[in-house]
């Protein structure tokens, strides 16, 4: 896309504190994490780790935003059981940032499917991430980009939903000088 298109269609989408990705992107890069259901454990492991990574994002000077399809509501209660009530978040229950930053939708395999159930079983039964409430769009995959001065300069779009990114990857990805 286009980045004057881009930029037109993400003025559409404030953040919680009225702040657009573009915005935020202009200020200093910005690492964008799509969730996907707001009851999904492996979301819910995302903002586990997110939560410890506040030091390293800080001294790579970036700052966090996340996309959800959870009413603001709903969010500001996730998000503050994982000390992340401060950063942008972004509502987005007709998935139209995901949309626009080509988020893939899963099938049946890559959302439930076997290959999901031993991941599921660590992350739920061993490692404490209960499953919530079902949200909106159970088929979405999640996201995280690295976002600076509107252009997208690392990623990892998820293969199934128990696919989550490598923090130190994108944390120390190589952000271009202007």
């Amino acid at each position: 896309m286009e980045q004057k298109l881009l930029k037109q269609a993400l003025a559409a989408f404030p953040s919680s504190k009225g702040k657009t990705l573009s915005d935020l992107s202009e200020e200093r890069p910005v690492l964008i994490v799509f969730l996907r259901h707001g009851g999904c454990p492996f979301c819910r492991q995302v903002l586990s780790q997110l939560q410890g990574l506040s030091k390293q994002m800080a001294a790579q000077n970036m700052q966090l935003a996340i996309v959800h399809m959870m009413d603001d509501s709903q969010a500001d209660k996730l998000l503050a059981r994982y000390q992340l009530q401060n950063v942008h978040h972004f509502s987005d229950p007709d998935r139209k940032l995901y949309q626009l930053f080509q988020i893939k939708r899963g099938n049946l395999a890559e959302t439930f499917g076997p290959a999901i159930w031993w991941s599921g079983f660590k992350t739920t039964i061993l490692s404490g991430f209960l499953p919530g409430i079902p949200g909106k769009d159970l088929h979405q995959l999640g996201a995280a980009l690295v976002f600076d001065k509107g252009v997208v300069v690392a990623s990892h779009f998820s293969k199934n939903s128990a696919d989550l990114p490598d923090w130190d990857q994108l944390l120390t990805c190589e952000i271009p000088l202007d």
